[in-house]
């Protein structure tokens, strides 16, 4: 179902980011993980960050790298540039070709640092890197996987996704049962609701994800991610946060199923609404 949190957040401001593809001698390439207490923490990305009010997306470069690799770069060569609509930001990745810096690289933000060829080596990598590793394969004639999957990711491919890669998701409340919301998945939702904790569902109409609660306040913290016998539904034991009692439907009801059908004949509403729609969600 959709909600106007759905509606609202799909309307949200862009973020540009500068990215930095950096090459060494053995035209290896630089991968950086995500720090500790970062969303995404300890996923393996190309280094870069956001571009500031005023900055080139070369600017934004030269200053990011000096801040997390303490380095200097030589000439920046503009590559390609990708949306991805993660559950936290939709990110434009203006991606830059670098073969030439100076200094020696730091971890100065705790990340981890690696050269790497394809396959990659190192896992989990994040969702937005993933393009930029097609792109060198085909550059560079590449066949076959381009990054191992690990144990981390693996386990998705087990489920039964639909022609649409989607699987239809049930949560239900871990202290009283309660089936609270009915929603979808895909691969890329499915995984960041396992690595954050946080229900994160993919909405059909805005074809982008959705992080339950991102606007709301309405979490739902996840105890439990169980499969079906047939592989292709996914259930969540959540506990719904926000509110007491909590509330998972946007009409502000504790259960999206709130409507009995009654004498066989019409639907009755059974739940009583507890917080008021017009002050959770805006408009």
């Amino acid at each position: 179902m959709t909600t106007t949190a759905e509606t609202t957040a799909a309307t949200r401001k862009t973020v540009d980011v500068a990215v930095g593809v950096l090459f060494d001698a053995q035209q290896r390439f630089l991968l950086t993980s995500r720090p500790p207490g970062k969303v995404y923490a300890d996923f393996w990305e190309f280094p870069g960050g956001k571009i500031e009010d005023g900055e080139t997306v070369e600017q934004a470069l030269r200053r990011e790298l000096q801040e997390e690799l303490g380095v200097s770069i030589g000439a920046v060569v503009p590559w390609k540039v990708d949306t991805v609509e993660y559950p936290h930001a939709r990110v434009r990745l203006h991606f830059c070709r670098v073969h030439e810096w100076a200094g020696e690289l730091q971890a100065q933000e705790g990340q981890q640092l690696s050269w790497q060829s394809l396959p990659v080596q190192v896992h989990p990598v994040l969702p937005g890197t993933i393009p930029v590793l097609d792109w060198l394969a085909q550059d560079r004639g590449f066949s076959g996987a381009t990054h191992i999957q690990g144990k981390t990711t693996a386990w998705l491919d087990a489920v039964k996704w639909d022609h649409q890669g989607l699987v239809p998701v049930i949560a239900q409340e871990a202290g009283s049962g309660d089936v609270l919301m009915f929603a979808w998945m895909n691969r890329e939702a499915l995984a960041a609701t396992a690595a954050r904790g946080q229900a994160v569902y993919f909405s059909r109409s805005r074809q982008r994800l959705w992080h339950k609660g991102e606007e709301s306040g309405h979490f739902q913290r996840v105890h439990e991610i169980r499969m079906d016998c047939d592989n292709d539904v996914v259930l969540l034991k959540v506990t719904q946060l926000g509110h007491e009692p909590g509330v998972a439907c946007h009409t502000g009801r504790h259960s999206c199923f709130y409507q009995r059908l009654e004498a066989g004949a019409h639907w009755q509403s059974v739940e009583p609404v507890l917080v008021d729609p017009e002050h959770v969600y805006k408009k």
